[in-house]
Protein backbone atom coordinates (compact mmCIF):
# COMPACT_ATOMS: atom_id res chain seq x y z
CA UNK A 1 0.00 0.00 0.00
CA UNK A 2 2.50 2.45 0.77
CA UNK A 3 4.77 1.82 -2.06
CA UNK A 4 1.02 2.31 -4.48
CA UNK A 5 0.10 5.84 -2.29
CA UNK A 6 4.16 6.69 -2.54
CA UNK A 7 3.84 7.43 1.33
CA UNK A 8 6.00 5.76 4.32
CA UNK A 9 4.95 2.59 6.35
CA UNK A 10 4.61 4.82 9.32
CA UNK A 11 2.31 6.79 7.74
CA UNK A 12 0.21 3.82 6.38
CA UNK A 13 0.53 2.28 10.25
CA UNK A 14 -1.04 5.67 11.85
CA UNK A 15 -3.91 5.60 10.02
CA UNK A 16 -4.51 1.87 10.49
CA UNK A 17 -3.91 2.25 13.83
CA UNK A 18 -6.82 4.96 13.86
CA UNK A 19 -9.24 3.08 11.54
CA UNK A 20 -9.19 0.37 14.14
CA UNK A 21 -9.25 2.57 17.01
CA UNK A 22 -12.16 4.91 15.96
CA UNK A 23 -13.33 3.81 12.82
CA UNK A 24 -13.70 5.88 9.18
CA UNK A 25 -14.06 8.87 11.14
CA UNK A 26 -11.03 8.95 12.23
CA UNK A 27 -9.57 8.87 8.42
CA UNK A 28 -11.42 12.60 8.19
CA UNK A 29 -7.95 15.18 7.70
CA UNK A 30 -9.26 16.90 10.61
CA UNK A 31 -8.76 14.07 12.99
CA UNK A 32 -5.94 15.84 15.90
CA UNK A 33 -5.88 12.45 17.93
CA UNK A 34 -2.36 11.55 17.39
CA UNK A 35 -0.18 13.05 20.48
CA UNK A 36 3.06 14.87 19.31
CA UNK A 37 5.05 14.31 22.30
CA UNK A 38 6.32 11.73 24.88
CA UNK A 39 6.06 11.09 28.88
CA UNK A 40 9.21 11.38 30.60
CA UNK A 41 8.30 7.38 30.98
CA UNK A 42 7.44 6.79 27.79
CA UNK A 43 10.60 8.50 26.43
CA UNK A 44 12.95 6.02 29.11
CA UNK A 45 10.87 3.17 27.49
CA UNK A 46 12.29 4.36 23.92
CA UNK A 47 15.20 4.82 24.45
CA UNK A 48 15.52 1.31 26.41
CA UNK A 49 14.00 -0.02 23.11
CA UNK A 50 16.04 1.61 20.51
CA UNK A 51 19.38 0.39 22.50
CA UNK A 52 17.65 -3.06 22.31
CA UNK A 53 17.62 -3.10 18.74
CA UNK A 54 20.61 -4.38 16.22
CA UNK A 55 19.39 -2.46 13.54
CA UNK A 56 17.79 1.27 13.38
CA UNK A 57 15.82 2.82 10.76
CA UNK A 58 13.50 5.85 10.92
CA UNK A 59 10.64 4.26 9.73
CA UNK A 60 11.10 1.65 12.55
CA UNK A 61 11.07 4.27 15.14
CA UNK A 62 8.15 6.27 13.47
CA UNK A 63 6.07 2.88 13.49
CA UNK A 64 7.49 2.01 17.26
CA UNK A 65 6.30 5.22 18.42
CA UNK A 66 2.36 5.09 16.98
CA UNK A 67 1.65 1.80 17.38
CA UNK A 68 2.75 1.98 20.95
CA UNK A 69 1.65 5.29 21.74
CA UNK A 70 -0.03 6.55 19.31
CA UNK A 71 2.49 9.45 18.58
CA UNK A 72 3.83 11.01 16.03
CA UNK A 73 6.40 13.84 15.96
CA UNK A 74 5.66 17.02 13.69
CA UNK A 75 9.06 17.21 13.18
CA UNK A 76 12.18 14.46 11.95
CA UNK A 77 14.30 16.53 14.34
CA UNK A 78 12.66 15.16 17.07
CA UNK A 79 13.10 10.93 16.06
CA UNK A 80 16.47 11.99 15.12
CA UNK A 81 17.23 13.32 18.73
CA UNK A 82 15.74 10.10 20.02
CA UNK A 83 18.43 8.72 18.62
CA UNK A 84 21.23 10.94 19.58
CA UNK A 85 20.03 10.32 23.47
CA UNK A 86 19.94 6.62 23.02
CA UNK A 87 23.51 7.55 20.97
CA UNK A 88 22.36 6.08 17.28
CA UNK A 89 24.81 7.96 14.93
CA UNK A 90 24.21 8.24 11.29
CA UNK A 91 28.05 6.41 10.17
CA UNK A 92 29.61 5.43 7.13
CA UNK A 93 29.21 1.56 7.37
CA UNK A 94 32.87 0.04 7.43
CA UNK A 95 33.19 -3.20 5.53
CA UNK A 96 34.37 -6.65 7.71
CA UNK A 97 36.60 -9.57 5.56
CA UNK A 98 34.39 -12.91 6.36
CA UNK A 99 37.87 -14.57 5.99
CA UNK A 100 39.45 -13.24 9.78
CA UNK A 101 39.99 -15.66 11.57
CA UNK A 102 39.58 -14.38 15.56
CA UNK A 103 41.36 -16.81 17.08
CA UNK A 104 43.90 -16.39 14.79
CA UNK A 105 44.58 -12.30 15.41
CA UNK A 106 44.18 -13.59 18.69
CA UNK A 107 47.09 -16.37 18.84
CA UNK A 108 49.58 -14.34 16.37
CA UNK A 109 49.13 -11.28 18.85
CA UNK A 110 50.28 -13.37 21.80
CA UNK A 111 53.18 -14.24 19.44
CA UNK A 112 54.02 -10.78 18.43
CA UNK A 113 54.19 -9.74 22.07
CA UNK A 114 56.10 -12.36 23.33
CA UNK A 115 58.96 -11.82 20.70
CA UNK A 116 58.42 -8.09 22.18
CA UNK A 117 59.17 -9.06 25.45
CA UNK A 118 62.19 -10.86 24.74
CA UNK A 119 64.07 -8.28 23.07
CA UNK A 120 62.78 -5.75 26.03
CA UNK A 121 66.75 -6.00 26.93
CA UNK A 122 67.64 -5.14 23.86
CA UNK A 123 64.94 -2.69 23.13
CA UNK A 124 65.70 -0.86 26.70
CA UNK A 125 69.44 -0.60 25.76
CA UNK A 126 68.59 1.36 22.20
CA UNK A 127 69.91 -1.46 19.96
CA UNK A 128 66.28 -2.17 18.10
CA UNK A 129 64.25 -0.17 15.97
CA UNK A 130 60.55 -1.27 15.22
CA UNK A 131 58.15 -0.79 12.69
CA UNK A 132 54.92 -0.79 11.68
CA UNK A 133 54.40 -0.85 7.74
CA UNK A 134 51.98 -0.52 5.37
CA UNK A 135 51.27 1.21 2.00
CA UNK A 136 48.37 3.06 1.19
CA UNK A 137 46.86 3.96 -2.02
CA UNK A 138 45.83 7.46 -2.02
CA UNK A 139 43.22 7.76 -4.66
CA UNK A 140 41.00 11.49 -6.32
CA UNK A 141 37.72 9.86 -5.56
CA UNK A 142 38.68 9.43 -1.14
CA UNK A 143 37.48 13.20 -1.46
CA UNK A 144 34.08 12.33 -1.41
CA UNK A 145 32.41 11.05 1.75
CA UNK A 146 29.71 12.90 4.05
CA UNK A 147 30.70 17.02 4.31
CA UNK A 148 28.56 19.29 5.41
CA UNK A 149 27.05 21.53 3.09
CA UNK A 150 23.89 23.40 2.27
CA UNK A 151 20.80 21.79 3.13
CA UNK A 152 18.78 22.97 -0.10
CA UNK A 153 21.97 22.33 -2.49
CA UNK A 154 23.71 19.52 -3.23
CA UNK A 155 27.38 19.61 -2.72
CA UNK A 156 29.51 18.77 -5.74
CA UNK A 157 33.82 18.08 -5.58
CA UNK A 158 34.88 18.40 -8.88
CA UNK A 159 36.87 15.83 -9.82
CA UNK A 160 39.61 15.28 -12.70
CA UNK A 161 39.13 11.26 -12.88
CA UNK A 162 38.72 9.64 -9.31
CA UNK A 163 40.40 6.67 -10.16
CA UNK A 164 43.67 8.70 -10.00
CA UNK A 165 45.86 6.93 -7.70
CA UNK A 166 49.17 7.34 -5.44
CA UNK A 167 51.34 5.27 -4.11
CA UNK A 168 52.91 5.80 -0.62
CA UNK A 169 55.22 3.25 1.77
CA UNK A 170 54.98 4.24 5.62
CA UNK A 171 56.57 3.27 8.42
CA UNK A 172 55.58 3.83 11.73
CA UNK A 173 58.29 4.45 14.84
CA UNK A 174 56.73 2.54 17.57
CA UNK A 175 59.29 3.29 20.14
CA UNK A 176 59.59 6.96 18.76
CA UNK A 177 56.63 9.11 17.77
CA UNK A 178 57.58 9.46 13.76
CA UNK A 179 56.38 8.48 10.90
CA UNK A 180 58.23 7.95 7.70
CA UNK A 181 56.04 8.32 4.46
CA UNK A 182 57.55 8.27 0.96
CA UNK A 183 55.79 8.06 -2.60
CA UNK A 184 56.16 5.47 -4.75
CA UNK A 185 54.70 4.49 -8.11
CA UNK A 186 53.24 1.08 -7.62
CA UNK A 187 53.89 -1.14 -4.58
CA UNK A 188 56.23 -4.12 -5.48
CA UNK A 189 59.19 -6.15 -4.44
CA UNK A 190 61.53 -3.72 -6.03
CA UNK A 191 59.63 -0.64 -4.14
CA UNK A 192 59.98 -2.21 -1.11
CA UNK A 193 63.57 -2.96 -0.90
CA UNK A 194 64.55 0.73 -1.61
CA UNK A 195 62.05 1.45 1.43
CA UNK A 196 63.26 -1.22 3.67
CA UNK A 197 67.42 0.51 2.99
CA UNK A 198 66.44 3.61 3.73
CA UNK A 199 64.90 2.30 6.93
CA UNK A 200 68.47 0.40 7.40
CA UNK A 201 70.52 3.95 6.79
CA UNK A 202 68.59 5.72 9.16
CA UNK A 203 69.41 2.92 11.45
CA UNK A 204 72.82 1.76 10.81
CA UNK A 205 74.14 0.52 14.12
CA UNK A 206 70.78 -1.23 15.31
CA UNK A 207 68.56 -4.26 14.31
CA UNK A 208 65.40 -3.74 12.74
CA UNK A 209 62.69 -5.36 13.35
CA UNK A 210 59.49 -4.90 10.89
CA UNK A 211 55.66 -5.81 11.25
CA UNK A 212 53.56 -5.91 8.15
CA UNK A 213 50.95 -8.03 6.63
CA UNK A 214 51.09 -10.58 4.19
CA UNK A 215 51.19 -8.75 0.75
CA UNK A 216 52.68 -10.69 -1.93
CA UNK A 217 55.47 -8.04 -2.19
CA UNK A 218 56.37 -8.62 0.83
CA UNK A 219 57.18 -12.11 0.72
CA UNK A 220 58.53 -12.42 -2.68
CA UNK A 221 61.41 -13.75 -3.38
CA UNK A 222 62.92 -10.21 -4.31
CA UNK A 223 62.38 -9.32 -0.55
CA UNK A 224 63.75 -12.73 0.24
CA UNK A 225 66.40 -12.73 -1.85
CA UNK A 226 67.59 -8.85 -0.28
CA UNK A 227 67.37 -10.25 3.69
CA UNK A 228 69.23 -13.06 2.50
CA UNK A 229 71.70 -10.44 1.95
CA UNK A 230 71.76 -8.10 4.26
CA UNK A 231 71.51 -10.88 7.05
CA UNK A 232 73.91 -13.37 5.80
CA UNK A 233 75.56 -15.78 7.72
CA UNK A 234 74.60 -14.24 10.95
CA UNK A 235 72.50 -15.92 13.69
CA UNK A 236 69.20 -15.28 14.04
CA UNK A 237 68.96 -13.64 17.00
CA UNK A 238 72.15 -11.01 15.64
CA UNK A 239 69.96 -10.41 12.25
CA UNK A 240 70.06 -6.52 11.13
CA UNK A 241 66.83 -6.76 9.33
CA UNK A 242 63.72 -9.29 10.68
CA UNK A 243 60.37 -9.19 9.49
CA UNK A 244 57.05 -10.67 11.10
CA UNK A 245 53.46 -10.88 9.84
CA UNK A 246 50.55 -9.54 11.21
CA UNK A 247 47.33 -12.18 11.00
CA UNK A 248 45.59 -12.22 7.84
CA UNK A 249 42.24 -10.17 6.67
CA UNK A 250 43.44 -8.00 10.29
CA UNK A 251 44.55 -4.87 8.85
CA UNK A 252 43.38 -2.85 11.95
CA UNK A 253 45.91 -4.95 14.05
CA UNK A 254 48.62 -2.63 12.44
CA UNK A 255 48.37 0.63 14.05
CA UNK A 256 49.88 2.52 11.16
CA UNK A 257 46.10 2.11 9.31
CA UNK A 258 44.63 4.51 12.07
CA UNK A 259 47.45 7.22 10.89
CA UNK A 260 46.22 6.46 6.86
CA UNK A 261 42.05 6.84 7.87
CA UNK A 262 43.23 10.23 10.09
CA UNK A 263 44.94 11.50 6.93
CA UNK A 264 42.01 10.98 4.78
CA UNK A 265 39.69 12.15 7.06
CA UNK A 266 42.07 15.49 7.52
CA UNK A 267 42.22 15.53 3.62
CA UNK A 268 38.11 15.08 3.06
CA UNK A 269 37.91 18.12 5.40
CA UNK A 270 40.22 20.63 3.38
CA UNK A 271 38.62 19.23 -0.02
CA UNK A 272 37.97 22.65 -0.92
CA UNK A 273 41.94 23.51 -1.45
CA UNK A 274 42.14 20.38 -3.86
CA UNK A 275 41.78 22.02 -7.34
CA UNK A 276 43.16 19.32 -8.58
CA UNK A 277 45.10 15.74 -7.81
CA UNK A 278 48.68 17.49 -8.05
CA UNK A 279 47.37 20.16 -5.26
CA UNK A 280 46.10 16.79 -2.95
CA UNK A 281 49.10 14.74 -2.83
CA UNK A 282 50.95 17.93 -1.85
CA UNK A 283 48.71 18.70 0.39
CA UNK A 284 48.39 14.97 2.01
CA UNK A 285 52.38 15.27 2.29
CA UNK A 286 51.99 18.35 4.55
CA UNK A 287 49.47 16.90 6.77
CA UNK A 288 52.02 14.33 7.09
CA UNK A 289 55.70 16.54 7.56
CA UNK A 290 53.69 18.49 9.77
CA UNK A 291 52.49 15.55 12.00
CA UNK A 292 49.07 16.72 11.48
CA UNK A 293 47.46 13.39 13.26
CA UNK A 294 47.06 12.00 16.29
CA UNK A 295 49.61 8.77 16.60
CA UNK A 296 47.79 5.47 17.76
CA UNK A 297 47.64 4.22 21.07
CA UNK A 298 49.93 1.39 21.45
CA UNK A 299 47.71 0.48 24.69
CA UNK A 300 44.54 0.08 22.36
CA UNK A 301 47.03 -3.25 20.46
CA UNK A 302 47.20 -6.51 21.72
CA UNK A 303 50.64 -7.47 20.11
CA UNK A 304 52.20 -3.99 21.18
CA UNK A 305 51.08 -2.88 24.26
CA UNK A 306 54.28 -4.38 26.26
CA UNK A 307 55.72 -1.51 24.44
CA UNK A 308 53.98 0.80 26.85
Amino acid sequence: ISDTLGVSKSFISKWKSIFETIGKEGLKLSYQGSKSYLTTEEKEETLSWLKEQEYWDLSELECYLIEKYDVVFQSKTSYYNLLSEAKITWQKAQTSNQRKNPEEVDKKNLKINSILEELKPKIKAGKVAIYAIDEVHLLEGDLISHLWGDSEKTLNISLKNAKNRQTYYGALDLLNPDLIVRSSARGNGDFTVEFVKELIALNKDKQILIFWDGASYHRGQIMRDFLQEVNGNLSEEDWKVTCHLFAPYAPEENPIEAIWLSLKNLLRRCYRFCKNFKIMKRLFQLLVDCQLFTFPNLQKYDAFSCLI
